[in-house]
């Protein structure tokens, strides 16, 4: 049985690493220049693969920034599947783990001729959990608003799909929360009780990693296994001898997320509602005793939310505030999460029909539950618990659900306990991780030894003539009440003179819905707003119809990629700095304040110059592509930190006229 996709075993063919070099490959006149349209030799790829050939051999860490264009993937891929060494390729988005396996892996190895023995792994959610398959296929009703067809086509696929990947479904909609149905969380797999054990697609996958000697995964993955790993149980990943991280960028927020602690009340409220449909089959007196239990446990959770319902949709938990929660409604939520495992997770508890042969799968799913109220419990311990200077209890708002946060303020003690001292060598990519020209942000948020090789290889493609910096300044500040209707004035002008073709980036809600009701009847092209469909759909239609306008905040900031006319105007609302409004900022402010440091220059400029890095570089995708890049913030232009900001950006040409756009369009009109 094969696993997620084209098997790739094993080092064989007409050549093998150990005859190569990385310039027989990469540089001028190699195997990949003679094996591949329309291959351009780039320097800075040859050197980028060269730095990471030196970080495995000598087994030092590597911080690596390659510009957009740079073909940064051939330059890691080559050193790595050369250095014969097992390695984990962590991505910060699965878009791009499923880029690297399905697309550049393939190339490379029609280049070299000789096989790459590599995996692509995603999180749980991503494959078919077999037992809520029969489960729910039993009971077609759960699938009547699906296409009368659905059944059928889910059913020929499970019969022949070898991985189990969501990924195959192309017929199912992003968005189609069928598949919540049909996927597993953790809390959710029954694992050595499973009857689907030996068939199981997660198993399987875990399986074959072990003999694999690449596995591509993503950012989430990685520090969800590396909490895991800590534990010293359970882990996914295998041990490796080489991890890389491409979209290294985004290393520090995601690993804070998964190295901390989480409770969410819409956590308990899903173990309710599985429990209850659980009590069915339970004898009269459990069930009234379970139900007594869940009604206890709900009402608790409700009056836990309503604490918070007059306040910030984020804040920190003071000591007042926790000792409130502790002796009030988390106390009667505590209890009634023990009462409910006491009860399901008895041995003596009598199981839902035991004459069925399915009886202990169903009195497994019950102990399971009761494992569940044990673990939300615990985290409900964790989260209100804490932990030291270098940690923050805080709360957020969704919607309808609650969540508290234990979160560490840095992952530098993690990053060296959890990784530098248990892998030989650790490297970091990404096209964002300098400021001012320099790695020292990076290297004191992940606490990179000293000793670290670094490269800083800029973009190739020719900004100083394919792009033009608009910075009006006639425009009032951000802090000025009338910004956000001049604003959305300005962008009306700019967007004339581009014919649409623009993508402008927001650094809050607030100023994009502003922006887009003044402009929507103003200008002559279809405007996309976040929100208004899923982020792909979005992107999809903005590449389509060459002449709109897409508006978006914090998501669209990055991995956006929209070559050609479509995208020829990239407009940023303001310098985007963290607001100090969010908890987890004010405290990292606060931590760095209270140590002697200056929080502004070591922190809050630095994250804004990566993000802004990160939105300016969604313009120019390819050496074919022109356009205008425009920040309507004059803080750039007057403050002595904007012109650190300027200094981290690719030189070229700055104007403070709108008639420049015009003719700037009709310049490149012209050249090309």
């Amino acid at each position: 049985m094969t696993i997620d996709g084209p098997i790739r075993q094993n080092y064989i063919g007409l050549m093998s690493p150990s005859s190569l070099t990385v310039e027989d490959i990469l540089g001028p006149g190699g195997l990949l220049a003679r094996s591949l349209n329309g291959f351009e030799f780039r320097p800075s790829q040859l050197q980028m693969a060269l730095q990471i050939q030196a970080s495995i051999q000598k087994e030092i860490p590597a911080v690596i920034e390659a510009g957009t264009g740079t073909g940064k993937t051939f330059g890691y891929l080559v050193p790595i599947i050369l250095s014969g060494k097992k390695a984990v390729i962590s991505t910060g988005t699965k878009n791009l783990q499923e880029q690297i396996y399905f697309k550049d892996l393939p190339l490379l190895e029609k280049a070299v001729r000789f096989k790459v023995d590599a995996l692509l792994m995603k999180g749980r959610k991503n494959y078919l959990c077999l037992h809520k398959y029969h489960q729910y296929a039993a009971r077609p009703t759960f699938f009547e608003t699906e296409p009368p067809d659905f059944m059928k086509q889910l059913d020929d696929w499970v019969k022949s799909t070898a991985s189990g990947d969501r990924l195959e479904l192309t017929w199912l909609a992003d968005d189609d929360p069928v598949w919540d149905l049909l996927s597993s969380t953790s809390e959710q797999c029954m694992g050595p009780n499973c009857m689907f054990q030996e068939d199981c697609f997660l198993n399987r996958l875990r399986s074959r990693a072990v003999r694999s000697r690449i596995i591509i995964v993503n950012h989430h993955l990685f520090f969800a296994d590396l909490k895991v790993k800590k534990s010293g149980f359970g882990e996914i990943i295998p041990r490796s001898q080489v991890v890389l991280f491409d979209e290294a960028h985004t290393v520090e927020e995601i690993g804070t997320a998964y190295l901390g602690e989480s409770f969410s009340t819409g956590q308990v409220m899903d173990l309710a509602g599985d429990l209850e449909k659980m009590t069915n089959g339970l004898p009269k007196t459990v069930r009234a005793g379970l139900k007594k239990d869940l009604k206890q446990v709900r009402a608790a959770t409700e009056q836990l939310k309503a604490i918070f319902e007059n306040r910030e949709t984020k804040g920190r938990l003071d000591q007042k505030t926790l000792s409130i929660l502790r002796d009030g409604p988390v106390r009667e939520v505590a209890r009634g999460l023990r009462k409910i495992r006491e009860t399901a997770g008895q041995d003596e508890t009598p199981l839902p029909d035991h004459s069925d042969p399915g009886g202990t799968a169903a009195g497994a799913e019950l102990h399971l539950l009761a494992a569940r109220a044990e673990e939300l419990g615990y985290l409900l311990d964790r989260v209100l618990h804490k932990e030291g200077v270098n940690w923050l209890n805080w709360y957020e708002m969704r919607k309808k659900v609650l969540l508290l946060h234990a979160s560490p303020l840095d992952i530098s003690e993690a990053m060296t306990d959890l990784l530098y001292q248990k892998v030989r060598t650790v490297a970091f990519t990404s096209a964002t991780l300098s400021t001012n020209g320099n790695f020292d942000y990076i290297r004191s948020r992940l606490n990179l030894p000293g000793e670290s090789l670094e490269g800083n290889y800029p973009s190739h493609f020719d900004f100083k003539t394919r792009t033009l910096m608009y910075i009006p300044k006639d425009l009032p500040g951000p802090a000025d009440t009338d910004f956000g209707s001049e604003i959305a004035r300005r962008i009306a002008d700019i967007v004339t003179r581009t014919k649409g073709r623009a993508l402008v980036l927001f650094t809050s809600y607030r100023n994009l819905n502003l922006v887009w009701h003044m402009l929507k009847d103003q200008v002559p092209y279809t405007i996309h707003r976040q929100g208004d469909a899923p982020r792909s759909v979005l992107l999809d239609n903005f590449r389509e119809d060459v002449h709109s306008i897409l508006l978006g905040t914090a998501s669209f900031w990055q991995g956006v990629d929209v070559p050609g006319e479509s995208l020829s105007c990239l407009i940023v609302d303001k310098l985007p700095f963290d607001s100090p409004g969010d908890p987890l900022v004010a405290a990292r402010i606060d931590a760095i304040r209270e140590q002697g440091g200056n929080p502004f220059m070591e922190y809050q400029l630095p994250s804004a110059i990566i993000v802004l890095k990160q939105g300016l570089g969604r313009l120019i995708r390819k050496s074919s592509d022109r356009g205008i890049l425009s920040i309507l913030d004059k803080r750039i232009l007057n403050t002595r930190y904007g012109r650190i900001f300027l200094n981290s950006l690719p030189e070229m040409p700055v104007t403070h006229a709108l008639s420049d756009i015009s003719r700037f369009f009709q310049g490149t009109e012209r050249s090309d």
